[in-house]
């Protein structure tokens, strides 16, 4: 079995999801639309819509900031991802998925760190 390569991977599903342009629940009020901050004059909380999200609680991938763009394609995705498929590939092949995978979760691991 044949595996893509990180970066062949991640460059797919960017451009898989920059086609989608999902929304992504925004990370400055939780996808709650509001933020709660503490005035600085009276110590007082005051609530005001999220500049952010304009208040919607989710904001379109294209118009996310850098961050939030980055953490929808992480390397443990990644691997989530090829470990499901290697355990079709050994059930249908009736392979062994242990010494198929160990490769993988080695070589892995030189790269990418742990899990």
């Amino acid at each position: 079995m044949l595996i893509a390569s990180y970066e062949h991977w991640e460059a797919e599903q960017r451009q898989i999801i920059e086609q989608e342009n999902p929304l992504l629940e925004c990370r400055r009020c939780d996808g709650e639309g509001e933020i709660i901050e503490d005035c600085p004059c009276c110590g007082h909380e005051k609530e005001e819509e999220c500049p952010t999200c304009e208040g919607a609680g989710q904001i379109r991938y294209e118009d996310a900031p850098i961050g939030l763009q980055r953490e929808q394609i992480e390397p443990w995705m990644y691997f989530d991802q090829v470990i499901a498929d290697l355990k079709k590939w050994c059930a249908y092949t009736r392979e062994d998925f242990l010494k198929l995978a160990g490769g993988f979760v080695n070589e892995f691991r030189n790269q990418h760190g742990r899990v």
